[in-house]
């Protein structure tokens, strides 16, 4: 029987990532439903349950030889792995799993991920031998390819879209019924707001604040959308404690699948988180990116929204005037969105036909 090994940033209850994960499984069991799928996770029971697939734990060394060992294909399945901001430990630590697989002779496809950057002088080297052994190359932006080959990858590279395109999200029904269940109202227009920790200080959370405020105060809800359990959770309500008005946040623990709907009754999204983004994309609402990573503003371009700003520099104002004329021109710029989306989703269908070759 085949079987594919995946490794990602799983199993940290990331929606963006066990979007990936769930959208790269989907296409896999269509393709073969009979392929035994294993993933790498930091939460193993969390990602068995989740994704009815194997979880195999990201501090078992054993585990994971024992898995790539077994495996017909070993897929690095989206998200922006191999880069040094987080930290060269995690860039090794990725760079070691392709390396155990050459070690092993298994084809290794780098599928829908981001790339860089990469500034450490040692990393760089390191990055280009083990990138330029890989067999099969899908990058999910263009900035990423330019930064490839910046950095001496040359090996051929496809460049689609995120994976995530291919999810599906509950109904509109199901969606407002979760709201309901938070005791989250619908009958105001409902804005969106995702925020995730970084290197930011009590200036962005009191912008954040003001800016919320700003919306409650044109008759208008917002709700706090955590992307990240606990994390997301965290700074959220640190801007919810500063605010005058009241604001509602998600509480319980959602699929990829629930968010995604759960976005699609939203009127507008305000977000730092790219796959809260993209989930907008994909249900066809008008966002404002704020950028805290350059794969936000190179989304933000592909579909044609607006960026905020970034957080270092978020300004209140701006951000206030952005809103006041994306609320106004919301039914137009839906309508432009739906286009750019649909072509999107026409390459996405690309994902699926170079991972079927792969397998």
């Amino acid at each position: 029987m085949k079987s594919v090994f995946i490794f990602g940033y799983y199993g940290f209850k990331n929606l963006g990532d066990e979007a990936i994960l769930s959208s790269i499984v989907k296409m896999i069991k269509e393709k073969d439903s009979r392929i035994e799928i294993f993933a790498l996770s930091y939460n193993v029971k969390y990602t068995e349950s989740t994704h009815k697939i194997n979880g195999v734990s990201r501090n078992s060394i054993i585990d994971i030889i024992k898995a790539i060992k077994n495996s017909s294909l070993v897929i690095s399945g989206g998200g922006t792995l191999l880069q040094d901001t987080t930290s060269s430990r995690s860039l090794m630590y990725y760079l070691a799993l392709i390396i155990v697989a050459k070690l092993f002779k298994k084809p290794v496809l780098f599928f829908c991920n981001g790339f860089g950057p990469i500034k450490n002088k040692f990393n760089k080297f390191l990055t280009k031998k083990v990138a330029n052994k890989v067999d099969k190359i899908v990058l999910r932006d263009p900035k990423s390819k330019e930064i490839m080959e910046s950095n001496g990858i040359v090996k051929l590279k496809e460049v689609t879209i995120d994976a995530a395109f291919s999810l599906n999200g509950v109904n509109d029904v199901r969606a407002k019924e979760l709201l309901a269940n938070e005791n989250i109202p619908t009958d105001k227009p409902l804005i969106g707001i995702s925020v995730r920790p970084w290197s930011v200080g009590e200036d962005f959370l009191e912008t954040m604040a003001k800016f919320a405020d700003y919306i409650c105060e044109r008759d208008l809800n917002v709700v706090f959308i955590p992307m990240q359990a606990t994390k997301d959770e965290n700074i959220s309500n640190k801007i919810i404690e500063k605010m005058k008005h009241r604001a509602f946040i998600l509480k319980k623990q959602y699929t990829p699948q629930e968010v995604l709907g759960i976005i699609g009754i939203l009127d507008i999204l305000v977000a730092m988180r790219l796959h809260a983004l993209i989930f907008a994309a994909i249900k066809e609402i008008p966002m404002i990116g704020i950028e805290y990573d350059p794969k936000v503003d190179s989304f933000l371009k592909m579909v044609k929204q607006k960026n905020g700003g970034k957080v270092e520099t978020l300004d209140f104002l701006n951000l206030c005037i952005e809103f006041d004329n994306l609320y106004q021109e919301r039914v137009k710029v839906a309508k432009n969105l739906h286009d750019i989306v649909e072509k999107l989703k026409d390459v996405s269908k690309q994902n699926k036909e170079f991972l079927s070759k792969m397998l």
